[in-house]
């Protein structure tokens, strides 16, 4: 086996989708990819809508228990719905995307991002910034 085989099945490519949790829309989105928006809780604007990928609204519960918790789990959950959005991505059902804005109320940013950390299968199609 070559070296350079070797090298590559050492660190292979991460495709799995980006996440990033924050308060506000951002302002400038990067133009080497597709973007998605994802509102938690919060409103949609129609000037929020414009120019990306993908707009999507989840409103529920977020959880405070473990991740294997059943009544923090389950179809309803935030967790289940980025799940689904990334199959359908896979399956060529949707426009791919490679990042995922989630818009959060300040109050439940934080605990949108912890509570996502802990989801193992998740974690398997979304890695996050910050």
């Amino acid at each position: 086996m070559s070296t350079s085989l070797m090298e590559q099945s050492v660190k292979p490519r991460d495709g799995r989708i980006t996440l990033h949790i924050c308060t506000s829309v951002p302002d400038t989105k990067s133009d080497n990819h597709e973007d998605a928006l994802l509102f938690v809780n919060t409103e949609i604007t129609q000037e929020q809508n414009a120019e990306w990928c993908h707009v999507w609204r989840w409103n529920g519960q977020v959880g405070h228990h473990a991740a294997h918790c059943v009544c923090c789990t389950g179809q309803g959950s935030l967790s289940a719905f980025l799940l689904a959005r990334a199959q359908e991505s896979v399956l060529g059902r949707c426009a791919p995307y490679q990042s995922v804005w989630i818009i959060c109320c300040k109050n439940e940013a934080e605990r949108v991002q912890n509570r996502l950390k802990k989801e193992g299968f998740l974690n398997s199609f979304y890695k996050f910034v910050g």
